[in-house]
């Protein structure tokens, strides 16, 4: 029976009765006569003259959350405020006109979701995923003393919000642009020419390296892999080139070792990556190292970001007495690769074009398929080592691109409504890489323009912590989640 009311939704009639029944029973000694008094139709169970939910609520409120013990019940908290109202996303609704549901390759719109919605793959879940998606007004909280954006429900029951300034002088959380629904801002990371900028925390920093074709124009060996030993590399399946860099730079095809020099041995070797008729970007690798050794490197956790020291700080300052109502949630940094480009060693492309190295967030991006899965436990930033990295000292971290996709982003395409809720009239960044191209590593911002996209880990943007309520945190009553009726966590 554990969790039973948080899934009423999904029950027969029959066995809601049951449940009803069992709740009924328990309220003798509790309430007075009367008050208990049911009745069951085939496709629902109502209470007097209202619903199930209404039921379960009332008698919840009633009792000064009285709950039978070994029960779940509902409770005043805001994951159920937003299971209250939420319409599945996979099928037609008030604001969605399509049979198949939302288009994420459409922004939000009120043919295309305008609300709160559920992901109808997680409706047999215990928590139910539930989020707000583009022109809502009724998903503001105030808590900490600061203002919120309620974005989506966690999976086990917590809510993810964005920050958005503090209160107004009534208040209210009135804000709805500008600087102050920021924390303030900063760089992704100081440092750009390694894949590991991408990293909301990184590790070893194979940083690119140019040479020029002038120093290229030589007959210079280059093989497909290395074999190493007593300190020295060789290279293996070796081919040689002409010495003429302007047609050399197309044709390494899957040779990117070199010792830059005719011999076939070094103590140091070089990974080339990309290449144009006028340069060669590379690594160099040491102490048997080869590419996958590098790109495993880079993704350890060892060191912040520039931005996460940020966001860091300013938890530090403002929310450190009350993480007791923080949850530990995932912030998913998703550094899973999607292609290669030019750092496969078996034969990935360098020439310009096809050389980049693409993350797997950018192509779920460009093909419009958001989700909120985070595949590989490194990227999984949690404070806990339990269900994550245990990389994080606080609960704290950025929204993803795949979060903006839910709440009616759609990248390359302007929405600008300033009651799209996501919209600022600033950039800001997401906590999700995007490609690494030449010698530059890049990460995606929500932008000014209402639409998000990548930009260079060294450009500086907006900071926007985001951290998730614990479901056990409840809500003042009275509350609607308006700007001037904001909901307010309790704290005492």
């Amino acid at each position: 029976m554990k969790k039973i009311f948080s899934k009423y939704k999904q029950l027969s009639g029959y066995f809601k009765a049951f449940i009803i029944g069992v709740l009924v029973a328990s309220c003798f000694g509790v309430y007075a006569a009367g008050t208990c008094i049911i009745a069951a139709t085939a496709d629902d169970v109502t209470y007097g003259n209202t619903t199930v939910q209404s039921a379960i609520d009332e008698l919840y409120s009633m009792s000064h959350n009285y709950c039978p013990p070994g029960y779940e019940c509902i409770k005043n908290n805001l994951y159920n405020k937003l299971a209250k109202d939420a319409v599945l996303d996979d099928r037609a609704s008030t604001y969605v006109t399509s049979s198949n549901g939302i288009d994420f390759s459409q922004i939000s719109s009120d043919t295309n979701g305008k609300g709160i919605y559920e992901i109808a793959s997680t409706k047999d879940d215990d928590y139910p995923i539930y989020y707000y998606r583009g022109e809502v007004d009724n998903n503001n909280v105030k808590f900490g003393g600061f203002c919120w954006k309620a974005i989506r429900t966690t999976d086990t029951g917590g809510v993810k919000m964005i920050y958005n300034g503090e209160p107004d002088q009534d208040g209210y959380c009135t804000n709805t642009t500008g600087a102050s629904t920021q924390i303030g801002s900063s760089k992704y990371n100081t440092n750009y020419s390694s894949i590991s900028d991408v990293g909301y925390m990184y590790g070893t920093k194979y940083s690119s390296s140019k040479k020029d074709g002038s120093a290229l124009a030589t007959a210079y060996m280059y093989g497909n892999d290395v074999t190493y030993s007593n300190g020295t590399y060789t290279l293996i399946d070796t081919m040689t080139s002409s010495g003429d860099w302007s047609s050399d730079y197309s044709t390494l095809n899957n040779n990117h070792y070199t010792c830059f020099s005719n011999g076939t041995t070094c103590s140091s070797v070089y990974f080339i990556f990309q290449t144009g008729t006028t340069f060669a970007n590379y690594i160099t690798l040491t102490n048997g190292k080869k590419v996958e050794d590098a790109l495993d490197e880079m993704f350890t956790n060892t060191t912040n970001s520039t931005a996460k020291t940020q966001v860091d700080n300013w938890y530090n300052s403002n929310l450190s007495s009350y993480t007791n109502y923080i949850e530990d949630t995932i912030y998913c940094n998703d550094r899973s690769i999607s292609n290669l480009g030019g750092f496969n060693p078996d034969g990935g492309n360098t020439p310009n074009s096809s050389s980049f190295l693409y993350f797997s967030s950018d192509t779920r991006k460009d093909n419009y398929i958001p989700s909120l899965e985070c595949s590989r436990m490194q990227d999984r930033f949690t404070v806990s080592s339990s269900k994550g990295n245990g990389a994080l000292t606080y609960p704290v971290g950025l929204i993803t691109s795949d979060e903006v996709m839910y709440a009616g982003g759609k990248t390359g395409t302007t929405n600008s409504n300033t009651t799209y809720y996501l919209y600022t009239n600033f950039a800001y960044w997401t906590i999700s890489p995007n490609d690494y191209r030449g010698s530059y590593a890049y990460v995606n911002e929500m932008n000014r323009y209402g639409y998000f996209d990548e930009t260079g880990v060294y450009f500086t943007n907006g900071l926007r912590p985001v951290i998730s309520i614990s479901p056990n945190s409840a809500l003042e009553s009275g509350s609607d989640g308006t700007a001037t009726n904001p909901y307010v966590v309790q704290t005492n």
